[in-house]
């Protein structure tokens, strides 16, 4: 009987079938998780864009920092391995990120990788507030089993059981260099990318390899010890694991957990959510062990539908995401892509260097540009729903995805709230609207206004409130 009236409770609520129409209920009672920033992985397109004219670069960099536009603040920089220079089989998009030490027997070269750099540093110079993370998904090929930073030819473990300490050193350099040479500080640093994945082989199309269990255990005592012996950890914790989806990601922590000896040198739990249920669970087991929790790269991953109804399954994730795993950052896998905009939120063209922002760029920014660093995302809202409070208390935000084909209309019941003022601003995203602000929309003459998405639309609301 219990479950029944919960059911009955969360239906009304999310539905009313008297007026035909879904009603939501911010709550500022209902603080969920404090939000830390939007962010972005410089792999690979910075590799490519990177090395373009400065005008160029800088515009692309607006796009990504300005608050007028994406407004991101967490950058996700790629510390390359570096492949073997007798292979050529990366993809030709920017996946062959120069390693820092193309060779055991040379010393380090700076100046490789200027392309990655040049962007990292930039969106650096526009955003005081920059939150930076290096990242790396495989270590240099002549530290592999295979001499491929690809993979090992069978998909399994890649690194040499004699170079868990070189490349943790490895790593560490890098970081060490970035914050005395440029004063960048990567506040955390994931030494892993996908390690349970099985499609991490040698003569593949990126860097990628995989990581047991054990082995897992073992990188990161490596790497924690590095980050110690180098007075590092004032400034820069581990992240991992950087599974590929949210249940391996539980699984893999769930064991560092059990293993008793390697969840207090995890400063950060990372997860990608291409796939996978248990957002909950990961959220609960971060909160137990106080670990910051980040959705570090997601994106249509199998995602077979184009245009508008991919960018629509991306919105819907992005609320699924931080309702039920409620990371403090959410971070997109690629800015830019050659000619794809299901993956990239730009579009470009290597050989003419020139590039265009499309509508999942603008899909994005109805999250990113109001949903701001500070802010707290509210309960009180439906699974297509999602509500955030400035750190101020005077504005409220509520995005909204409607995926059908049809009207939706929200009745948006704000009586625990007080606006300020008598029309709330809204702005939308359809077929033939980017982002949009939509004039004299919606009154506030009374506390419950009604509002209609269109079909296959992103529509955002931002309410003034009077300070309490």
């Amino acid at each position: 009987m219990r479950l029944i009236i919960i059911f009955v409770l969360v239906f009304i609520t999310v539905f009313s079938p008297l007026s035909g129409q879904y009603v939501i209920r911010p709550d500022p009672d209902q603080l969920q998780q404090k939000w830390q920033g939007w962010g972005i992985s410089l792999a690979w397109w910075a590799n490519i864009m990177g090395g373009w004219p400065a005008s160029q670069v800088d515009e692309i960099a607006k796009w990504i920092t300005s608050p007028d536009e994406l407004n991101m603040n967490v950058f996700r920089y790629n510390i390359g391995g570096g492949d073997n220079p007798d292979h050529a089989h990366f993809r030709k998009d920017g996946a062959c990120v120069p390693g820092y030490k193309p060779s055991e027997e040379v010393g380090y070269d700076w100046g490789r990788d200027a392309n990655q750099r040049n962007i990292l540093l930039r969106l650096n110079t526009l955003r005081e507030d920059a939150i930076n993370e290096a990242a790396s998904f495989s270590p240099p090929y002549w530290m592999t089993k295979s001499g491929c930073s690809a993979g090992n030819t069978n998909g399994e473990d890649n690194l040499d059981d004699t170079y868990y300490d070189d490349f943790a050193g490895y790593l560490t350099d890098v970081v060490s260099y970035y914050k005395k040479t440029f004063n960048i500080e990567f506040t955390s640093l994931s030494p892993m990318n996908e390690p349970f994945s099985v499609w991490w082989k040698a003569m593949g199309g990126q860097e990628g390899c995989a990581f047991s269990q054990e082995n897992q255990h073992r990188l990161v005592k490596a790497l924690y010890k590095r980050l110690e012996q180098n007075n590092m950890l004032g400034y820069c914790h581990i992240a991992a694991m950087d599974a590929n989806s949210i249940d391996e990601s539980l699984k893999g922590f769930m064991e560092y957990q059990k293993a008793g000896d390697i969840m207090p040198l995890i400063g950060q739990i990372n997860t990608h959510s291409y796939a996978g249920e248990k957002r909950s669970e990961l959220f609960v087991l971060a909160q137990e062990n106080g670990k910051i929790l980040w959705q570090s790269e997601s994106g249509p991953l199998n995602i077979p539908d184009t245009g508008m109804d991919n960018y629509l399954i991306m919105a819907q994730r992005i609320i699924t995401d931080l309702q039920e795993l409620k990371p403090s950052v959410w971070c997109d896998w690629q800015f830019a892509a050659v000619g794809d905009a299901r993956w990239g939120l730009v579009t470009y063209n290597m050989d003419r260097k020139t590039c265009q922002r499309e509508k999942s760029y603008y899909i994005r920014k109805q999250f990113t540009k109001f949903i701001k660093p500070g802010y707290t995302i509210l309960g009180g809202t439906d699974a297509r729903s999602l509500a955030a409070l400035s750190a101020d208390r005077q504005e409220l935000v509520i995005v909204m995805v409607n995926p059908t084909s049809k009207n939706m209309v929200y009745t948006t019941d704000l009586s625990k709230l007080s606006p300020s003022g008598q029309r709330m601003d809204v702005f939308r995203t359809t077929e033939n609207e980017d982002c949009l602000l939509i004039e004299n929309e919606i009154s506030l003459h009374c506390r419950k206004p009604d509002i209609t998405l269109p079909p296959k639309s992103v529509t955002t609301i931002l309410v003034q409130l009077t300070p309490q």
